[in-house]
Parts: structure tokens; C-alpha cells; sequence
């Protein structure tokens, strides 16, 4: 079953959609919210790289520790993406968006070296797969979804 035009509220699971409603930080139901796209998710990374380059790490930490308290980095902010937890369905935690990047990545990028770079090919399928989920977030208990668009 394909996951494509299923709304952040649906899940699949052995070929079944199961309703899960996904709410933002003021309780407010995420309506229209969706997985994000793999460019859009291929963007924000890059523009993450980016930023952290271009202030030399210092300015990313300091605007990533801010917008982690929202469930965001400085790359997905600008592209309105936002990460949320899959038990609590809300927007990720300042904690679990630490943990995500801190460790979770930093295991992946172990994975990576010690595989001689096949774990990270198993990271980009997992990415590109139909549920756009990469290990971390699988670890993290996490989906990344976007924002829906504004009409008009």
C-alpha cells in the first residue's frame, strides 16, 4: 500500500491505515500536516550543513538550541518542517531533538565509517522509502512533517 496522500494523522501498519491525529504545541489539531518530501528533507539538511559552516558552528548551535524547543533546526524552520514525536504526537521536545542530533547522528555517522559507507546507504533508503523515515528517527520515536500550504 502506498503511503502517498496520507495525512500526518494516518499511519500504516501490515497494510492497514490507522488513524493518529497529530497535534501542535498549543493543542490545536495539525490539520493538513503531512510526511515531509524528500527534497524538501534533502534541502533542510543541506541548509543545515550550510548554516553551520557558513557562522562556523557557532551561530547553528546557538539559533539550533532556540528552534529545538519547537521541534525544528535552522534548516527546517526555513523550509517548514517540523519533527513530531510518534508516542506523544506532538511537536518533538528540546530533549528528544538533542538526543536526535546529538547521539542518534553521531551513532549513524559511526555506523557509516565502521560499514565503510554502507550504513549510510541504508539510511538513504530508509529516506527514500514510503515511509520517509530515517533510522533516527525510528530511534527517536520521530516523523518529520511539513506544513501545509497556505492557499492564496
Amino acid at each position: 500500500m502506498s503511503t502517498r496522500g496520507l495525512a500526518a494523522r494516518d499511519t500504516v501498519t501490515r497494510g492497514r491505515v490507522a488513524r493518529r491525529e497529530y497535534r501542535l504545541a498549543d493543542g490545536a489539531p495539525a490539520a493538513g500536516w503531512e510526511p515531509a518530501a524528500r527534497w524538501r528533507r534533502l534541502g533542510a539538511w543541506l541548509l543545515d550543513v550550510a548554516l553551520f559552516v557558513v557562522t562556523l558552528g557557532i551561530g547553528w548551535a546557538v539559533w539550533a538550541w532556540h528552534s529545538w524547543a519547537w521541534g525544528t533546526t535552522p534548516g527546517k524552520s526555513l523550509l517548514g518542517l517540523t519533527v513530531f514525536g510518534t508516542d506523544t504526537r506532538r511537536p518533538a521536545t528540546r530533549a528528544r531533538m538533542a538526543l536526535r542530533a546529538l547521539v542518534y547522528q553521531s551513532v549513524v555517522m559511526l555506523i557509516g565509517v565502521a560499514t565503510l559507507g554502507l550504513g549510510w546507504l541504508y539510511c538513504v533508503a530508509a529516506a527514500l522509502g514510503t515511509g520517509r523515515r530515517t533510522v533516527c528517527d525510528e530511534w527517536s520515536h520521530a516523523v518529520l512533517l511539513q506544513r501545509p500550504r497556505k492557499l492564496g
